[in-house]
């Protein structure tokens, strides 16, 4: 089989990107469509959670083990332990390409709580005024290892400089159609494979729209560290969760909104995020809110992400709550699957809810 040589992927979001520099990098001749700012959407909205154990266990995937899928977890577990394998390595690369940094943190994340993930260490409540100083006195909980974050502010950027770098063209057009083998835009017609990677727009996109990709909205806080306080892991909690950043922020987060594409934080939502860093972390029950903010997660009905072709158009959309952690997999196998016919997890088919 001859694989493709063309290609033209719609979406300039974190995956877009990431997929456009695969195929570059593997000799393809890529053009990339966005019709806003690269990144701007959900990929730097996200907290940059790399967990997948914690995701696993704390939303199981409804569909369980596969066979050619893991002898014994679901797919979405699979992904997501494979996706971290591979983060290391897949930074170093970017970093080489774009001449820019990406902080990679794996050194563990915390589950504050009596249950904790399968693997995970039991942390008492002496031992966790070490680990973790600045959680609630007497709370005992669950340090899962070799999980952690990174700041997607920096890595979507360096993702797209890494596509250019390569050879990608970005093209800034309104998609007015798509079929397999073009894209049309107010500009003309673009010629190649087609890709979708247009998160939760995906549905938005012209032939696509019977897809079930819908937005969740979630909003986001930022608090300033009051003086002595420095939190040093990902720290998951009844409410939500805390992120730290290398300037001394904490990110809150997040809620589940089921509101369409409406923008924006509200006071109710806020205060829910308030009370979650307050209850895990009491020295931030007055912390300064430096910033607030929304995204939207692509999200569909079995919350697993559409890997595949609908009517000769590949996508690749629908990865819900770990876009940021399931990048590398992504880009990876959907350009193995596209220029060497590798399969694809069944589980995760692109025309799965089609009648």
């Amino acid at each position: 089989m001859t694989a493709p040589r063309q290609f033209v992927v719609v979406g300039a979001g974190l995956h877009g990107c990431a997929l456009a520099w695969e195929l570059a990098r593997r000799g393809g001749d890529v053009v990339l469509v966005e019709r806003g700012v690269p990144g701007a959407e959900a990929s730097t909205a996200a907290a940059g959670i790399l967990a997948p154990s914690v995701e696993a266990w704390a939303h199981p995937s409804p569909v369980g083990p596969v066979e050619g899928e893991g002898a014994d977890e679901g797919v979405a577990a699979m992904m997501g332990r494979e996706s971290l394998r591979r983060y290391p390595e897949w930074i170093r690369r970017i970093e080489a390409a774009s001449n820019l940094q990406v902080p990679l943190h794996l050194g563990g994340v915390i589950v504050a709580g009596d249950a904790g993930p399968p693997g995970a260490h039991r942390v008492g409540a002496a031992e966790m005024a070490t680990v973790e100083a600045g959680l609630a006195p007497g709370r005992s909980g669950w340090l899962v290892e070799g999980e952690g974050w990174l700041d997607p502010r920096t890595l979507a950027p360096a993702v797209h400089a890494a596509a250019l770098s390569a050879g990608v063209r970005c093209v800034q057009a309104e998609v007015l159609g798509i079929g397999e083998g073009e894209v049309l835009t107010a500009s003309g017609a673009l010629q190649g494979t087609v890709v979708v990677c247009a998160g939760a727009w995906t549905a938005q996109v012209p032939g696509l729209t019977a897809l079930p990709v819908r937005p969740l909205r979630g909003q986001v806080l930022a608090l300033r560290s009051p003086p002595g306080f420095r939190l040093g892991h990902v720290v998951f909690g009844a409410g939500g969760y805390l992120v730290p950043r290398v300037d001394g922020r904490v990110l809150v987060g997040s809620t589940m909104e089921d509101v369409g594409f409406l923008r924006g934080v509200t006071d109710e939502g806020l205060a829910r995020l308030r009370a979650t860093a307050r209850q895990l972390c009491p020295a931030l029950a007055d912390a300064e809110e430096l910033q607030t903010w929304s995204g939207f997660r692509p999200s569909t009905p079995d919350g697993l992400p559409l890997l595949g072709t609908v009517r000769g158009i590949w996508v690749a959309s629908g990865h819900h709550r770990n876009g940021i952690l399931l990048a590398p997999y992504t880009a990876m196998s959907v350009a193995d699957a596209i220029l060497q016919g590798a399969p694809l997890p069944p589980s995760l088919r692109a025309d799965r809810f089609s009648a």
